[in-house]
């Protein structure tokens, strides 16, 4: 990039940007096939989680709330192990439910769910 036509704050950003992207590990390239299979992950975290049913969706009580019903669904096929609540409390991936979970950035929580792997070209 070209810094003799940014300003000094400009300048100063793009500066403490590479710095940053220098100092951090990046995640390994095929990190998203490296996850955990979801219903191994789901089935140790999700407490009474129901069977699967045939479209790949099962029923447990929610983690993140007061949960007397099952109102968390997650998807144990595919590699994302995507999951809704229906008590109105959040939705997304293995990685976000993760990130929930045990309060982790998403760098971080995709290093803990590899087991603390990181890509170690520099």
């Amino acid at each position: 990039m070209n810094t003799d036509a940014l300003g000094e704050s400009d300048r100063r950003r793009h500066a403490t940007g590479a710095r940053r992207a220098a100092q951090a590990p990046r995640l390994p390239r095929d990190w998203r096939t490296r996850l955990p299979d979801p219903e191994t992950y789901y089935r140790a975290r999700v407490e009474k989680l129901g069977a699967r049913r045939s479209n790949g969706w099962a029923q447990g009580r929610c983690p993140f709330h007061d949960d007397r019903n099952a109102s968390l669904s997650v998807r144990l096929d595919g590699e994302r192990g995507h999951w809704r609540c229906f008590a109105g409390c959040d939705h997304g991936d293995l990685v976000s439910f993760h990130m929930r979970l045990s309060s982790l950035n998403f760098v971080e929580a995709v290093r803990d769910l590899l087991g603390g792997v990181h890509d170690r070209r520099t």
